[in-house]
């Protein structure tokens, strides 16, 4: 008998455990908050992904054609906290110009030479905003150094602009490297005066430079080895985004919950991300238009932190196949 009421005790007891402190067995599962920012064509992409960031009156301009000179202005829109809009080259679209007139800029960044943005383009901006500074030079790495000139005068209202002695460099045919390394150099900003993160100078591939390297982006066959104290690159875009994104845990003490996703292959709709990840303390991560990159799943696989994806690009971009593999990763 009391061995019975021992086990009746006993069996209560687990009953009640059962009920007010459940075992689960099963694995630990994150979900992601995935959106997508797309519109009907890069120029309508460039305006929606606008709407995402906070208007300070600045705005920055480049071609949508040639990437040269707009990763320059990508460069340039994040310092300045603005967005980055796409033109054709001799034509304002219709709801780029709307999307200006809204925005009511008192500065505009025009980056590119005539060749890339013509006159007549520079005149229908110049009608809507009340200052407009043309940043070109005669090639892509000049225009890439004018650029980080321009920050001052555009941000401090004709302030000389303070001179960097250190540089961060990347291979000027190369976009993708400098694309995921727009945002980082924005948080990577040593004076701690707004605007003057690490400069992005574009640089012939295997080319000569001056001293003061401080950052590379790409591998010695990209970008030729010289006294950088840091050096981004894995064996392909893929690897080096990835190894960018960690840089902001390792290098910058920063603990992202948010990824920026962007193509590899098309540069386009891409071209406006860097602004954008800027703004969401984002790290830009890169993937193929069909499939999932291996090593950016990955990351985001491995890191609980990231919370949130933001596909940047249509469908033609980056594929549904991927949003749906994104929505699968715990």
């Amino acid at each position: 008998m009391k061995k019975f009421v021992k086990m009746k005790c006993i069996a209560s007891l687990v009953f009640i455990l059962s009920i007010t402190s459940p075992i689960s067995f099963a694995e630990n599962t994150k979900t992601l908050n995935i959106t997508r920012i797309s519109g009907s064509d890069r120029y309508d992409t460039s305006i929606k992904i606008s709407e995402e960031i906070n208007n300070n009156g600045i705005i920055s301009i480049a071609s949508g054609e040639h990437f040269a000179d707009a990763l320059s202005a990508g460069w340039l829109a994040t310092q300045c906290k603005a967005p980055l809009l796409l033109v054709k080259k001799n034509e304002v679209p219709k709801n780029v110009y709307d999307r200006i007139v809204l925005l009511k800029a008192n500065k505009t960044a025009l980056v590119g030479g005539n060749n890339v943005i013509s006159n007549d383009v520079e005149k229908t901006i110049e009608a809507i905003t009340k200052k407009i500074y043309r940043i070109s030079g005669e090639d892509r790495y000049l225009t890439s150094q004018l650029a980080e000139a321009a920050v001052s005068p555009i941000l401090y209202d004709g302030s000389p602009a303070i001179a960097s002695d250190v540089v961060a460099v990347y291979n000027g045919n190369n976009f993708p490297d400098a694309l995921a390394a727009t945002p980082f150099l924005k948080k990577f900003n040593t004076s701690n005066i707004e605007g003057y993160g690490l400069p992005l100078i574009s640089i012939k591939p295997n080319g000569n430079t001056a001293e003061g390297i401080q950052m590379v982006f790409g591998g010695e066959n990209s970008v030729n080895k010289y006294k950088e104290k840091y050096r981004f690159a894995g064996q392909d875009r893929y690897k080096t985004a990835v190894e960018i994104a960690k840089a902001y845990k390792d290098l910058l003490k920063m603990d992202i919950d948010t990824i920026v996703l962007a193509s590899g292959e098309d540069y386009p709709d891409a071209l406006c991300a860097g602004p954008l990840a800027s703004s969401k303390n984002a790290a830009i991560l890169l993937t193929n238009s069909k499939t999932l990159n291996e090593d950016t799943r990955e990351y985001i696989k491995s890191n609980t932190n990231i919370k949130n994806i933001i596909i940047v690009g249509g469908e033609k971009s980056i594929s549904s196949s991927v949003e749906d593999e994104l929505k699968m990763l715990k």
